[in-house]
């Protein structure tokens, strides 16, 4: 009994399964984080990115922040253990999906919308279905979250999604601007998020 009374004095999670669930998912978006954040960088990459990842990041920390009050006032965690575990598989699908997709653009990747000199397209795996999969897997990451939670702070993971359209069509246009045709050619029967929807 001596392992679960930090569990039970904070009265955060209903038992340790789920306190353990719940800090090997965030270690794993932390993780995620601060692997984004070691992208590298070329001193010839001409970045474009126009506060779109710190719009991302602010809307990240605030679904975060008020998701943590949110839950502090209606614990124990979960509320239903049904929406807890499908939100978990979710964030951890779209884990998946996001450094899956990473993997894929290889030494293309940059945190920051940048222009690569000799860029190369990368239209197989993923790419193959979707223009931006690792947004895909972030927005599968914030659905996960939102059901999780199942809170009416749930709403509030809805930001980080915008913000990632809003960075989508920058991005996209940047793409349009440095690559012309060949962008043109990549983007035709591709969606941008989710085959044959967005």
């Amino acid at each position: 009994m001596r392992q679960n009374v930090a569990v039970v004095e904070l009265g955060l999670f209903r038992n340790r399964r789920t306190a353990v669930s719940a800090a090997t998912t965030a270690a794993l978006l932390v993780s995620l984080e601060v692997a984004d954040g070691l992208a590298s960088t070329d001193p010839g990459d001409d970045v474009r990115d126009q506060g779109t990842i710190e719009l991302f990041g602010t809307a990240m920390a605030a679904a975060i922040v008020g998701s943590c009050v949110s839950l502090v006032r209606r614990r124990p965690l979960p509320h239903r253990r049904s929406a807890w575990w499908a939100g978990l598989g979710l964030i951890w699908v779209g884990a998946a999906v996001n450094r899956a997709a990473r993997r894929q653009l290889g030494h293309n990747y940059r945190s920051r919308l940048t222009a690569v000199p000799e860029h190369e397209f990368v239209k197989e795996g993923l790419y193959g279905r979707v223009r931006h999969p690792m947004y895909s897997g972030a927005a599968l990451i914030c659905t996960g979250a939102a059901v999780a939670i199942a809170a009416p702070a749930s709403a509030l993971w809805a930001l980080p999604a915008l913000a990632l359209v809003h960075r989508i069509e920058f991005e996209e246009a940047m793409l349009h601007d440095v690559l012309g045709a060949d962008y043109a050619d990549f983007i035709r029967g591709r969606a941008r998020l989710v085959p044959k929807v967005w």
